[in-house]
């Protein structure tokens, strides 16, 4: 399929040029997306089936696959609706298990596998209060501290949120941070605090921990790090995939979960 682009380019202040290039742009060919994971929290593991767009054809409906035989480690997985398949209820993930995604579609399979690392112990969660620095208003931010006992290389992966005294729904920043305990002395505290936040008296905040694999920790360092356009983006380019089989493409992982409230007080 051939596609017409016109690059226009101001030769001087006098003159000026059309240059027209002519591109090559396969056909679409329609992949497998996979999105799924096994969590530690009851009844949170899913496996999400979809079929990927043409490049031109991105403003249509992203097609859902509803006729997949889906099992992980045996165990079935269902569809519910819009693409999303579920176990039984009260299915939790185990800490040290490994769990083997298998999917059947149109006559071909498609595996992947992920362990379930444990998250490591967080002793406390505080909050500190800040005096007003820059744009910042004086107000509180929150830390943790705590051990990483776990044999190296493990992964973590952090997000932040809050609730405000008179907000209903809870509010996720864009703040993020995915971090490696290669070289942490284990009989050395963590501590970290979060930046960039201010909450006031009577505000809730949530930490949400995740222990990744590998898999999820570059999946998530190539998206945190996808160009934005500017002069200095990274150039385009396929996510990290830990999906095998013919046409697929997506992420399945496994990770422990570990949530902590904190009222500003």
């Amino acid at each position: 399929m051939k596609n017409w682009f016109y690059i226009f380019i101001a030769a001087s202040f006098l003159s000026a040029c059309t240059e027209k290039i002519e591109v090559d742009i396969p056909e679409n060919t329609e992949k497998l997306v996979v999105e799924g994971a096994v969590t530690s929290e009851l009844d949170s593991s899913f496996i999400r089936l979809t079929q990927s767009v043409g490049f031109f054809d991105d403003n249509k409906p992203t097609p859902t696959i509803e006729n997949a035989t889906v099992t992980v480690n045996g165990v079935p997985f269902l569809h519910t609706t819009k693409g999303i398949y579920k176990p039984a209820a009260s299915y939790l993930g185990t800490a040290g298990n490994t769990y083997n995604l298998i999917i059947a579609h149109n006559g071909k399979q498609y595996t992947s596998s992920s362990t379930l690392e444990p998250m490591f112990k967080i002793d406390t969660v505080v909050p500190v209060f800040k005096a007003a620095q820059g744009f910042l208003e004086e107000g509180y931010t929150v830390a943790y501290f705590g051990f990483d006992t776990r044999p190296q290389i493990k992964y973590t992966y952090v997000r932040f949120g809050f609730k405000g005294k008179d907000s209903i729904n809870e509010s996720y920043s864009d703040f993020r941070v995915l971090f490696d305990n290669k070289g942490q002395d284990p009989t050395q505290p963590v501590v970290f605090e979060i930046p960039f936040v201010r909450l006031n008296i009577g505000d809730t905040s949530l930490l949400i921990f995740r222990s990744i694999d590998q898999s999820l920790y570059r999946y998530l360092l190539a998206l945190g790090n996808r160009g934005g356009g500017g002069p200095f983006s990274t150039p385009p380019a396929n996510l990290p995939s830990n999906i095998k089989g013919e046409n697929a493409l997506g992420l399945f992982a496994a990770y422990d979960v570990v949530r902590f409230r904190t009222r500003i007080r």
